[in-house]
């Protein structure tokens, strides 16, 4: 099975503060899935602005703010067969929507003195990391989160700045 059978990427962009490089964001989300042991993936990514992303951060999550990223898993089966204890995503096939947002990674870029895109891609990579079961709500899993973003990073021999937290 090819990627393009594999791993369905849909991107759209709704969005003016950033120009998008699709074709990069379809490689690094194939990219990560094949590296995590995904079966198969069916996920939307919503290219959008502040206004649009606090829309859903308020409707979904009932937070009312700008956020960077929002994950949405609508569908996970697990092959156990596949299963990887090390890999979150091994064994799964994923239906879920990715939302970032461009003008924040715009906005952002400038305090961690690199590229928006960059910032952009991360925020990519970061929304597919919690589709595939990884999470940031405790120190620990926050480091694993931030390890495994830096590995995606690392392919495009980048290194992620960080502010301390």
């Amino acid at each position: 099975m090819n990627t393009k059978d594999q791993f369905l990427i849909k991107i759209q962009n709704s969005q003016s503060h950033l120009s998008i490089d699709e074709a990069l964001l379809q490689e690094t989300v194939c990219f990560l899935l094949q590296s995590e042991n995904v079966v198969r993936a069916d996920i939307s990514l919503a290219i959008i602005d502040n206004a649009t992303i606090r829309k859903f951060n308020r409707q979904y999550l009932d937070h009312d703010y700008n956020t960077d990223v929002l994950s949405f898993l609508l569908d996970c089966q697990l092959d156990l067969e596949k299963q990887v204890p090390e890999l979150r995503g091994a064994g799964k096939v994923i239906d879920g929507e990715v939302l970032v947002s461009a003008e924040m990674a715009s906005d952002m870029s400038e305090n961690y003195n690199w590229s928006a895109e960059n910032e952009l891609l991360l925020y990519v990579i970061h929304g597919v990391l919690h589709l595939c079961g990884y999470d940031d709500l405790t120190a620990e899993e926050l480091d694993l989160m931030r390890t495994k973003e830096q590995q995606f990073f690392d392919h495009k021999a980048l290194s992620i700045p960080r502010q301390e937290e």
